[in-house]
């Protein structure tokens, strides 16, 4: 065999182990709200019980209170939260995913601040975004900041200074939005309201389409269909797609109602949209443009309703956690229901798929791991990590082995 031709032999055979690694480290990050948007992980080695004596890895206090949900990257986890009675200070923490230690802190003075702090107020709510290049974070004071894994600042933009100050009694809590090389924010107020589109590098604008006022805290969601790429806003009577890579609506749909705080999820075909009110909760097919209200329906649930947790879309069924902590299964296909089933609690985090199971993270600590199922709800256990009173678990981050849990003030690995 001559050399040439035994180079060419070895590249062959190392080929795949390169194409391998980029999609084994992509399965370890969970880079901002719901992940990728969805509530689903492909990752396999997920903890099944825990205990405040066994599956505690570790626990570490934040710098300051939040509601937001940590978001991880090659072993650092980053959250984020605010301090002060007006919340004049904001705060990104970076931890080692492995010991929970510390690694740096940021504390940003915040560009507008409120007169006091209540419970009625988003505090640190929006949750960041990260990627190889850093971290990406947006706090309702209207500050949007860059930086890399070290934690120095690459850019930053005051929004309330550029468009005006938010207006309203309950804060922004809609996240960041992590799209190919650029980042999507929607603020929907009881101001100017619009879509924002800016540069992951620089943080410049790509583009900014104002819409109507229109208070919510929901997020939007990227997808692909039929090859464009497309934003989904599901925000207060209104359901809409917009071009990624322009900005303009390409269809909306305005029968619906309350649909103030859980965000859309979609699975192939069909955007799904959760609501407070009954009958609100629907399924829209993909593909129309204009107004679709009356062309592209594909079902009403009559008897759900959602709460903070958004809907999770999973092996042909669609789950619902009301108000109440009633965890409703759903036909996908047309919006029956299959089953329900009374959590110990109810959910700001919204359930997670992974293969078999569903993950559902209660408000009080308690967690259910159920099987999968279109026929009834099976428990496969129930595990609990201790909440302080009047405290919260708010949302969740998803690694090997490993859940990282976030309460207003604290946060908790659980693993095996």
């Amino acid at each position: 065999m001559t050399y040439g031709l035994k180079l060419f032999c070895q590249y062959i055979l190392w080929l795949p182990i390169f194409f391998l690694i980029p999609c084994l480290a992509e399965s370890t990050n969970w880079p901002g709200f719901r992940g990728e948007g969805n509530s689903k992980t492909k990752i396999q080695s997920l903890p099944l019980k825990w205990t405040e004596k066994e599956g505690i890895l570790w626990k570490n206090q934040i710098s300051g209170f939040g509601q937001s949900s940590p978001v991880i990257w090659n072993d650092r986890i980053y959250i984020t939260s605010t301090g002060g009675q007006s919340k004049e200070s904001l705060y990104l923490d970076c931890y080692d995913l492995n010991s929970g230690k510390s690694i740096w802190k940021r504390t940003i003075k915040a560009t507008e601040t409120v007169k006091k702090v209540t419970n009625m107020i988003s505090q640190g709510a929006p949750t960041p975004v990260t990627g190889p290049e850093g971290i990406y974070v947006f706090f309702e004071s209207g500050d949007l900041l860059a930086f890399n894994h070290e934690g120095k600042r690459l850019w930053e933009r005051k929004l309330t200074e550029e468009f005006g100050p938010f207006k309203g009694g309950h804060g922004v809590g809609s996240s960041l939005v992590g799209v190919p090389e650029r980042l999507v924010l929607l603020i929907d107020h009881e101001g100017p309201s619009y879509l924002l589109c800016v540069d992951r590098v620089t943080g410049k604008t790509r583009w900014k389409t104002s819409r109507e006022p229109r208070v919510s805290w929901t997020t939007p969601l990227y997808l692909k269909h039929k090859e464009e790429e497309q934003i989904i806003i599901s925000s207060n009577g209104i359901i809409e797609s917009y071009r990624l890579d322009n900005g303009k609506r390409i269809w909306w749909f305005d029968e619906i109602e309350k649909n103030t705080v859980a965000s859309p999820s979609a699975d192939g075909n069909l955007i799904i949209a959760g609501s407070s009110y009954p009958k609100q909760s629907l399924a829209i097919r993909l593909g129309g443009e204009g107004n679709i209200s009356e062309t592209h329906l594909e079902w009403r649930a009559k008897s759900v309703t959602s709460s903070f947790a958004s809907p999770l879309v999973h092996r042909n069924v669609v789950y619902f956690i009301n108000r109440a902590g009633t965890l409703q299964a759903q036909n996908f296909k047309d919006g029956t229901q299959r089953w329900e089933y009374k959590l110990p609690d109810g959910c700001w985090a919204s359930p997670l798929a992974a293969s078999e199971r569903i993950y559902l993270f209660c408000k009080n600590g308690k967690s259910l791991v159920l099987e999968a199922s279109e026929k009834g709800a099976k428990v496969l256990s129930e595990n609990v990590v201790a909440v302080a009173e009047n405290d919260k678990v708010y949302g969740y981050a998803v690694s090997e082995n490993k859940f990282v849990l976030r309460t207003s003030r604290e946060i908790i690995c659980v693993g095996k």
